[in-house]
């Protein structure tokens, strides 16, 4: 320990003393004018290199002298510029897309995602530009970025075609999935077979499993980061897209060129319409809208505003009489100002506003009666994020945030006779403010061969009757054994103070948020992992290996047959317990050439235990699926041709089989009581499953600078089972579970514009 700090002590006094110039600045795109965030800044004559933040900004100290600077990004031309003490403060600095690729460019190009991830601290993390994912295969021919998610290693699906994520043996509730820093609490439309995200409006994503630094928090296993398109600073863009189920438009451009510009995308299902025009009756569907403006306040100075509103929508009314009706009402909304500034060459801030809102309507009305359920969570938050720019050797990130949570569960009003023994009920708000201070260091040693991030975050949050606070240590290290051989290792500690519980008496998605209290418990997770990453810079390709191991506290399950709703008796129908999750992941990424995409394979277990379940012993997670592989390829054909797969395999979920039975005389003893026998919870696996989704993509010629083309593919090409549940089937040698499958083959076709 004493020998750290020495180190620690002479590398900070060198760097106050050494005569060092900063060269800072924020990068764009030429054509757009957008931010370009992870580009690579690097400085050839030395080793000294660095990435844009979220926000396209940099800032790297070097040694007083005459240098050359590279700056470089997936699908952009390197802009190499001259640089001075004299003429190296807030540059702006734009990258022209590349037209023409040359084997030097492509060479430079790779640095800018796959190697910039593999030489970095960060482990567990994926990034993923939305525009790499607009031709893999998914249900209806429309790009989905859940379902795409879904294809990485570490991710676990949910039911077959659904939206869930059950990342590294957690819950779908334990992941944190933000839209410009706003929490998304209902990812999905049409009951979980799509996503709410309209890729069109988004720029990139990035999931992080582990080694979660020190800004994000709130959730046990994963961190899904969603950003927006900015809009076009430049000229004015449309982009669109019509399906078989959907159709979506986004228009962009500037009102007042290059300081002020705006997004707004939109879609919209009309299954409620195909449905129609074959005689049958389907009063569902759903949209979404996103909106952003983007405000150049002046060189150190930026406004964003981003917005997005959706809904699931489902109104039935009897034809045959006019006193019957039943809707459903399920949907979010999110608000986000954000403000960065620079104050100097060193500091850059990020201060946001935040707004959630996320409801869902039930309305019944038979002749006189009348019903109304609904269940709501409002957020309230502001956070700040700072990062330092030291020295070469030392960076540093911190900050602060606070949101305050309203939840409403069980909202109710009744009229009629259905009032006498349902009684309408105030919306009985329960409160809880989150809140979170944190500090993050980035530490490089031995001429950047072995680099360490080490972050603390403090994080609390006060309900009634009940403060709760708790350190969250992190802590991320890197050794190059050579230039393309990397190791690292990781822990990070993480903390919830929500969780979604779902009635298991109500077949509707009426899952309710709830906050923890003085009697339920925070949830927390500590997370180990180990890597090896190659990285073979000529082919574009990195190969990696990670093997994790996850121990959780404080788990939220119900007690078997409580219902939730309508219940404000909540915690009574709650137990807690532990949980443990381990495996490896093998991932083979290639971003670049005529033949891209990945494979990547999942072995894992996850094993939860609680006291009052299962007789007390523990039981498999209902996901802890043990195989999961995923193949994703994108193949240029032609120049106009383009073809892509997804081949996928995995283990089934578990369910608890009913094994026999036996009769008891029942308590009048004028009969019997026919007593069913199960296994241990979750003993059995459904069958293995296996698909294959492909795509073929059409470019149409270009007009005048409008650019179409088409999509023809296939969900499920050969047909196979995909069970997604099991029933009883009675037979000559007695009863036995079936398993059912949900989709067959679903052709597609969809055709997308921009110009």
């Amino acid at each position: 320990m004493k020998i750290i700090l020495v180190n620690f002590f002479l590398v900070f006094s060198c760097s106050l003393f050494s005569q060092n110039f900063r060269v800072s600045g924020t990068v764009t795109d030429e054509e757009s004018g957008e931010v370009l965030s992870f580009a690579s800044v690097y400085i050839p004559e030395t080793n000294f290199s660095t990435t844009t933040n979220n926000y396209g900004y940099f800032s790297l100290s070097l040694p007083v002298d005459t240098y050359k600077l590279s700056i470089s990004a997936l699908g952009y031309v390197t802009n190499v510029t001259d640089i001075n003490p004299s003429s190296a403060s807030n540059l702006k600095i734009s990258l022209r897309r590349e037209v023409k690729k040359t084997a030097e460019i492509v060479i430079k190009r790779k640095k800018s995602q796959l190697e910039e991830i593999h030489n970095s601290t960060q482990m567990s993390t994926i990034k993923i530009p939305v525009k790499d994912i607009k031709n893999i295969p998914t249900i209806g021919g429309e790009s989905d970025l859940i379902k795409v998610v879904q294809l990485l290693p570490g991710v676990q699906r949910g039911g077959e075609g659904q939206t869930g994520m059950f990342v590294r043996g957690g819950d779908a509730d334990q992941n944190l999935i933000i839209l410009d820093e706003a929490v998304v609490y209902n990812i999905s439309h049409l009951f979980g077979f799509f996503s709410v995200f309209n890729s069109d409006a988004i720029k990139e994503l990035t999931l992080i499993k582990g080694a979660f630094p020190g800004n994000y928090g709130g959730r046990l296993s994963s961190v899904l980061d969603i950003r927006m398109n900015d809009g076009n600073m430049t000229k004015f863009t449309a982009a669109g897209g019509v399906g078989l189920l959907s159709s979506r438009l986004t228009i962009g451009g500037p009102i007042v060129k290059n300081k002020v510009s705006f997004m707004l995308s939109g879609r919209r299902t009309y299954i409620d319409q195909v449905f129609k025009l074959v005689g049958i009756p389907l009063p569902y569907y759903f949209y979404d809208l996103n909106a952003k403006l983007n405000f150049v306040l002046g060189k150190k100075d930026r406004l964003y505003f981003s917005s997005y509103l959706g809904n699931d929508i489902l109104s039935f009314k009897d034809q045959q009489s006019e006193g019957i009706g039943f809707g459903f009402k399920l949907g979010n909304i999110t608000n986000t100002l954000r403000w960065n500034h620079i104050f100097g060459d060193r500091l850059f801030a990020n201060t946001s506003f935040i707004n959630t809102l996320f409801d869902y309507d039930i309305t019944g009305k038979f002749e006189s009666n009348s019903l109304y359920i609904s269940s709501k969570v409002n957020d309230y938050g502001v956070k700040t994020d700072f990062n330092y720019y030291h020295s070469p050797n030392f960076n540093y990130k911190f900050g602060a945030q606070a949101i305050q949570h309203i939840f409403r569960p069980n909202i109710i009003s009744t009229n009629g006779e259905i009032s006498d023994f349902l009684k309408s009920k105030p919306a009985n708000s329960l409160y809880a403010l989150e809140y979170a201070l944190y500090g993050n260091m980035d530490w490089s040693l031995m001429d950047k061969k072995m680099q360490i991030t080490a972050a603390l975050r403090l994080s609390g949050c006060a309900v009634k009757n009940k403060m709760y606070i708790a350190p969250e240590p992190r802590l991320a290290m890197k050794y190059s054994i050579t230039k393309n051989d990397i190791v690292k290792a990781s822990y990070a500690r993480m903390n919830q103070y929500m969780h979604l519980v779902s009635s298991s008496t109500v077949a509707l998605p009426t899952d309710l948020w709830y906050p923890v209290t003085a009697g339920i418990k925070p949830q927390t997770s500590d997370q180990i992992a180990v890597a090896y990453s190659r990285m073979f810079s000529k082919i574009a390709t990195n190969i990696s290996v990670e093997g994790y191991y996850k121990w959780m506290n404080n788990l939220v399950e119900y007690k078997e047959g409580a219902n939730l709703v309508l219940n404000d008796q909540f915690e009574k129908e709650l137990l807690q317990g532990k949980g443990n999750a381990y495996g490896v992941e093998f991932l083979v990424k290639r971003d670049e050439g005529r033949i891209s995409g990945w494979v990547g394979y999942t072995l894992s277990w996850a094993n939860r235990y609680f006291p009052d379940l299962n007789n007390g012993n523990p039981y498999p997670a209902k996901y802890d699926r043990r195989h999961n592989l995923n193949v994703v390829a994108n193949i240029k054909l032609t120049e106009r041709w383009t073809f892509s797969a997804v081949f996928v395999y995995a283990s089934g979920s578990r369910f608890t089989p009913q094994i026999g039975a036996y009769t008891v005389p029942n308590a009048s003893f004028t009969g019997v009581e026919i007593i069913p026998v199960f296994t241990s919870k979750n003993a059995i696996s459904m069958s293995a499953t296996n698909r294959l989704d492909i795509n073929f993509v059409r470019k149409c010629k270009p007009y005048k600078g409008y650019k179409g083309e088409w999509h023809f593919g296939a969900y499920n090409v050969y047909n196979s089972n995909t069970p997604y549940k099991i029933y009883f089937q009675a037979d000559e040698k007695g009863r036995r579970y079936m398993e059912k499958g949900l989709f067959g083959m679903i052709p597609s076709i969809a055709y997308n514009f921009e110009f």
